[in-house]
């Protein structure tokens, strides 16, 4: 029974971990106000997936019909939007960690998914094309206007990740309780 329970506690421990991983993956991108026409902040999550180098650039490929207009400052990083790019540079974001960036704009006038295309470029050389598809490796962050959801492709894995450490943690719980009986 002992090692049922911790194979169990392990399993959802490993579960977790892999349902986790995703959502601090990639360049995100996320909205305040999703509504087709309406003004909104963008939120554009850039976590340093590297253990050795430090991102020092983004650029992320504003979708045709969004009219971006101001970036809000951020200590330590020069940031411009121009020709339908928004880039971030100068500054770092050290292995481990994350920034965020946010510009305003008014959304299109019709409701449908934005595509935000972006490039992360670590001092080392190395640039990642986080220009893909949904699903893949390198995916491109997508905000769906006049829907409930706000945008950002991490926010259900997110969901789905905190219910299963939930899980794991009551799983653990047991386990434990289990086992000093």
């Amino acid at each position: 029974m002992r090692f049922r329970t911790t194979t169990v506690a392990v399993l959802a421990l490993s579960t977790v971990g892999l349902v986790a991983m995703p959502t601090a993956a990639h360049v995100t991108v996320s909205t305040d106000n999703p509504e087709p026409g309406g003004f909104a902040v963008y939120t554009v999550r850039v976590p340093n997936e590297s253990d050795s180098a430090s991102t020092v650039r983004v650029e992320v490929q504003i979708p045709d019909g969004l009219e971006a207009s101001r970036y809000q400052a951020t200590t330590e990083w020069t940031m411009s939007i121009e020709d339908g790019v928004f880039v971030a540079e100068g500054g770092v974001i050290a292995p481990g960690e994350f920034q965020d960036f946010r510009f305003q704009g008014r959304n299109p006038e019709e409701a449908r998914d934005l595509t935000f295309p972006a490039l992360q470029t670590y001092d080392d050389g190395e640039t990642v094309r986080w220009t893909g598809e949904a699903g893949s490796d390198t995916p491109a962050s997508v905000v769906s206007l006049g829907s409930d959801d706000n945008g950002g492709t991490g926010d259900t894995l997110s969901l789905v990740a905190l219910v299963a450490a939930g899980i794991a943690v009551v799983l653990s719980g047991l386990a434990l309780a289990r086992r000093s009986r």
